[in-house]
């Protein structure tokens, strides 16, 4: 091989490396724009959702201002009010406006719900409760299904009453369909823990919707232990949680 043979070798090589680096060059900012994408567009998503339920959240609150004036100024007064709602569900019925929006975004927290004036921000929150002369009722729905549990209301805080934890449960529902039992509680199988004084009373108290969960406390004071004795119904659940709270023994 002559010395010009061999220049030109070398400069063939030298040649296929440069192309060989950029063809490396191109993978690397090939995957790393991949990466930036991938990582980047669940940041996109949240603040498009967050960008949403701000802007419906702002152009409700402006309705309920202007319900608001045109129900001050009396019979007759009107408003011309632009409402404009790009994604969700807009619902009017029963004397309300609900907006829907679903969202794999955490944008309010969980079975929250939090009140501006006449608005009311929920997420996951569908419990009901309603309160009348002699029971409690909480109720929530799943899908097409509905359960519901009927508590007794018993005495008041400034007068407590003969109570037993067999008589606290009224019923409990499933689709209207009542599930048959008696309801009976006690402290380590011990039946004087299970009847006394005390009163119930429902928290939050009164009739509401969108709670995230509601409860009926059974304050007790047996001849056994002074509780409370919690039923709590969470959203979309069909079943009541029972807890026992502030437990001093005599």
């Amino acid at each position: 091989m002559s010395v010009s043979d061999k220049f030109e070798v070398e400069k063939i090589k030298r040649k296929s490396q440069v192309w060989v680096s950029a063809i490396l060059y191109t993978l690397v900012a090939t995957i790393a724009l991949v990466l930036i994408l991938e990582a980047g567009i669940p940041i996109l998503e949240r603040l498009k959702d967050t960008t949403t339920f701000s802007k419906t959240k702002d152009a409700l609150l402006n309705l309920d201002e202007h319900i608001n004036e045109v129900a001050s100024e009396g019979e007759g007064a009107q408003r011309i009010v632009n409402l404009e709602i790009k994604e969700g569900k807009l619902i009017i019925a029963e004397n309300q406006i609900n907006w829907e929006f679903e969202t794999d975004n955490r944008i309010v927290d969980p079975r929250t719900s939090q009140r501006f004036g006449n608005l009311i921000i929920t997420s996951n929150a569908n419990v009901q409760t309603t309160e009348t002369d002699e029971i409690y009722i909480l109720k929530t729905t799943i899908e097409d299904d509905s359960f519901s549990a009927k508590i007794n209301k018993i005495g008041t805080e400034s007068s407590w009453q003969e109570i037993n934890t067999s008589g606290l449960i009224d019923s409990i529902s499933f689709n209207d369909n009542e599930l048959n039992g008696t309801f009976f509680f006690s402290i380590n199988g011990i039946e004087d823990s299970s009847y006394g004084k005390g009163y119930t009373e429902l928290v939050p108290s009164g009739n509401n919707t969108n709670l995230g969960r509601a409860k009926v406390i059974a304050h007790i004071n047996s001849s056994f232990a002074e509780y409370d004795l919690e039923f709590i119904l969470e959203s979309y659940a069909d079943f009541l949680i029972t807890k026992v709270k502030n437990f001093e023994p005599k």
